[in-house]
């Protein structure tokens, strides 16, 4: 199993300009070669395979003109063929298919919002070393580094990227990763996930939606009119985007922080989780919805519910979204048809055996039914 840690990475001068080198020696050889199959393409000439690529940029680093490639990371450079190859293979995977991603391999450009580049770890070097303030990097040396925690397993590679805001992180790969199993609680829970609160269990346990983007909008959209009044190109119009990027950077940091807890939470709580695998990508056809679902995070929310019940030795079940849930009295059985034209009700009554139900916990307890019922 592998595992990964971002840290962030406090470069001193001469280390910055090494790592912006290294991101423009990477553009380059992309787009390169990018250009480069293209034109064979074009000329009926057959695909350039990656492997005679990286031959060609053995021999490109000598030409006069391009031996500024030896500057990067050798390693960096033959990943970019190998990351052009993999854009290629899934956009003629996904070629003639409607409403599939991605698209054609584009350019890539110097004004991009992220930078990034990958190195593997040399064994028989250790050219990837982790300390307690700082990490050794190839090319870098040792950059000082907010290292929050002790890694687990072995070193595989490391990612360096800067984010729209100017910060820079390395992302760590560790592989030989087992992690320890939770304590088990003999708990199973159904989950409902809503708007107005973000999730509600069968226990009626409820999670606050907090809608940090409806918070974040105001000061956001003034950043966004301050950027607009300035010159193009100019320092103060960069500083205001610099400004925008924080904003951005903190809305996204609290949507991830309440998520992680969230999920943390949840399966340290419970041994069997069930939610419904809903069909995000069509319910954000919707333009009345897709705002909110967007701010909520389901899909976000299931993915690290996914991975964190892998690694802590915990089930998820995820149950059909047509199943009609919110409509079953989770007492009697009875199909209520009625409830599907009365949406906005949060609480009602079964018409068969009268029990009083909360909508969302009432969901949430079919769903655990459903999921757990053998069939």
């Amino acid at each position: 199993m592998e595992k990964r840690y971002n840290f962030r990475l406090y470069p001193n001068k001469a280390q910055e300009e090494q790592i912006q080198r290294n991101f423009g020696c990477v553009r380059f050889v992309y787009n390169h070669y990018l250009a480069k199959r293209i034109e064979a393409h074009e000329n009926g000439q057959g695909i350039i395979g990656p492997n005679e690529c990286c031959r060609d940029l053995t021999a490109l680093k000598k030409t006069d003109g391009h031996t500024w490639l030896k500057e990067a990371d050798d390693n960096s450079l033959r990943q970019a063929i190998k990351t052009l190859d993999l854009a290629f293979k899934s956009f003629f995977r996904n070629a003639g298919k409607e409403n599939t991603a991605p698209g054609f391999p584009r350019f890539k450009s110097k004004k991009d919002k992220s930078k990034s580049y990958w190195s593997k770890n040399n064994y028989s070097r250790t050219s990837i070393i982790v300390a307690d303030k700082a990490i050794k990097l190839p090319k870098l040396g040792f950059v000082d580094c907010s290292v929050s925690r002790p890694l687990e397993g072995r070193v595989l590679s490391a990612t360096v990227f800067q984010v729209p805001s100017g910060k820079y992180f390395v992302s760590i790969c560790c592989t030989d990763f087992e992690p320890e199993p939770l304590p088990k609680t003999g708990a199973a829970v159904g989950i409902h996930m809503g708007i107005n609160s973000l999730a509600v269990t069968s226990d009626g346990q409820l999670f606050e939606n907090h809608r940090f983007h409806k918070q974040s909008m105001k000061k956001i959209a003034l950043l966004h009119r301050e950027m607009s009044r300035k010159p193009s190109d100019s320092n103060n119009r960069e500083k205001a985007r610099l400004r925008l990027a924080r904003a951005y950077e903190r809305l996204c940091n609290k949507k991830t922080d309440a998520l992680q807890k969230m999920t943390t939470q949840i399966v340290r709580d419970y041994d069997v989780i069930c939610i419904r695998d809903e069909n995000l990508r069509d319910m954000m056809k919707d333009r009345r919805f897709a705002g909110l679902l967007s701010d909520a995070g389901w899909g976000e929310f299931a993915r690290l519910l996914s991975y964190k019940s892998k690694w802590y030795g915990k089930t998820l079940i995820k149950l059909d979204p047509l199943h009609p849930s919110s409509q079953i009295c989770s007492a009697c059985g009875h199909l209520n048809e009625d409830m599907r034209k009365k949406k906005h009700l949060a609480q009602w009554d079964c018409s068969k055996c009268g029990a009083h139900h909360d909508r969302s916990v009432n969901t949430a307890a079919n769903i655990l039914i459903e999921a757990t019922s053998d069939k």
